[in-house]
Parts: C-alpha cells; structure tokens; sequence
C-alpha cells in the first residue's frame, strides 16, 4: 500500500512538473520575464490559430477549449462572471487562471492531440477542483505560466512561509491566494503542504519535494481531517477562521509508512478562508530538522 502510493504520487508529480516546463518553454519562446503574465496576450501570439472569446457564461464552465475543423481553429472561451467588481479592462485572477488553464490544453501536446482527434471540447471549473489527470495537469501548466519558477522561487525561500507573504505575491502576480499558495509550496525548499478543506473534508493537498523526501505522503482526497482541526471547519462556516492556528503532529496529516520518527515530527497549522469557493486552506510546515536530522554527535 505504502509503495503504490509513493510510486502514484511520484507519477502524477512528474506529469505535473512536464507541464510546469512546458510553460516555461512557452514564457521562453515569447521571451516574457516578468510579472504579472498576461494570458490573453499569449493568446494574441497564436492568432489565427487561436482565438478567445469571454463571456458571462454563468456556472456553465470557468473556461474551455474548442477545435473547429472546418477552419482548422481553436476557440478559447473564458467565464468573465468573475470580473464585476475589478476595473476596466482587467481580469480577476480567476478568470486569468482560467484562460492559463485553456492554455495549458492548447500548448501540451497530448491535450491537443486529443482535441484535434475527437473535436471534444475541453470545460473546466475553477481552480483544482478536478482530479482528472488532464484537468490537474492544465492547473499545474497555468499555476507555471502565472507564476514562474525564475520570479517566484527566490522569493518563497527567503524566510518561513506564511499567509501574509502568500498575498503580498498574489497581488504581485495577480493571481488568487489558492494558486499562489498552491505554487509557493510546490516551489518552497522546506518542509511543507497546502490543503484545501471543503465540506470539513480534505478536498486537495499539495506538497513540497521536501516534505516527501522526508517521509510524509498525502493523504488521499476526501479523507477525515485531523480531529484537532474537525473544529476549524464550522469555525469557517461561522466566519471566525480566519488567522487561527494550530499545531499537530506529521501523522496526523500525513502518511508516514517506514518513517516512524517522522510521524513524530511537530507541524504547525495556519489557515486562511476562501469564501468564494467554500474552501479552507491550511497551510502546514515542519520544521526541517524535524525531519532530516544531520545526525553528528560533535
């Protein structure tokens, strides 16, 4: 059990990290280094390949991508429902995830292959709401194309990680709390995971290299929470979760199978609400020591 768990994870964080590179790749090729990304703009570059069109679509989809072969053409249709309350002529960070995400679609290969051979179209919804290999591997290519390794990786590594910092680069790089904090961690050194919490269940969780060289794996999706945290889920519904802390131990968010001492290892809690997706975030580090003692007696 533990291996085949280790191994899938290993698998679904290498297709991620190909499409994490395939957004680089796509930066490289247009030569954007700096922040905030405009996806709409790399849209442009395609034409007429590609074209976008936004609207009000309602809760029908977030975004999707469309080949039409009659005029050999993609259409990328983005939900601007988003984007009431932000001025003129910019996108909420939704919406810019959003039409990233179609992005994603359009630039893997094996994405467009699908789409060229079957002309189905590709609808998604918000932002890692969906667990369906290609869905979490266009949310990794847009979590790269918005926030790129080059401009983001020093900046998480300077210090501890921490809500506070998570929005200063939200606003940096326009971009939502749940996809900055989600590229943070994947990005951080450290010891460390975010997890989305809805209807007081694990909804998601992402983890940094280091986490799991130190022996935590995640737990699957819609697991129980930790019963110290069962409390933080009607504290959310009740608007008072915002700012609360914790403290636990690595076994209770993690898996630890051949890492008995690790299962030990203290982790604290932070969370943040997003009320717009009826999730709670929870932010969990170690502290590295914890697990990857340097062992000298001297």
């Amino acid at each position: 059990m533990g291996k085949r768990t280790r191994l899938e994870w290993a698998e679904i964080q290498n297709r991620q990290e190909k499409a994490i590179e395939r957004a680089a790749e796509v930066l490289g090729m247009l030569k954007i280094a700096s922040a905030p990304i405009d996806p709409l703009a790399i849209v442009e570059s395609e034409k007429p390949l590609l074209r976008a069109t936004g609207a009000d679509f309602r809760n029908r989809f977030d975004g999707q991508l469309e080949y039409h072969r009659s005029k050999n053409r993609f259409l990328l249709f983005y939900n601007t429902k988003y984007d009431i309350r932000v001025s003129e002529g910019e996108h909420h960070p939704r919406t810019r995830f959003s039409v990233a995400h179609e992005l994603g679609h359009y630039f893997m290969e094996d994405h467009r292959a699908f789409l060229l051979h079957t002309g189905k179209a590709h609808p998604s919804k918000g932002e890692f709401l969906s667990d369906r290999t290609i869905e979490t591997e266009a949310d990794a290519f847009a979590a790269g194309l918005l926030m790129p390794s080059d401009l983001l990786r020093s900046l998480v590594n300077e210090g501890d990680l921490t809500f506070a910092l998570i929005e200063q680069w939200a606003k940096a790089f326009q971009t939502s709390i749940t996809s900055t904090a989600r590229r943070s961690v994947e990005l951080s050194d450290f010891p460390c995971a975010l997890v989305g919490v809805r209807d007081g269940r694990v909804a998601y969780s992402f983890h940094s290299r280091a986490l799991i060289e130190g022996g935590c794996s995640p737990r699957p999706r819609s697991c129980d929470l930790p019963d110290a945290a069962r409390s933080k889920w009607p504290a959310f519904q009740a608007g008072t979760a915002s700012g609360a802390t914790g403290q636990a131990f690595a076994r209770d968010w993690f898996l630890t199978y051949d890492r008995d001492d690790a299962g030990q290892a203290p982790v604290y809690e932070y969370y943040y609400p997003v009320p717009a997706t009826q999730t709670l975030l929870v932010l969990l580090t170690i502290p590295e020591e914890e697990l990857f003692p340097d062992g000298d007696d001297d």
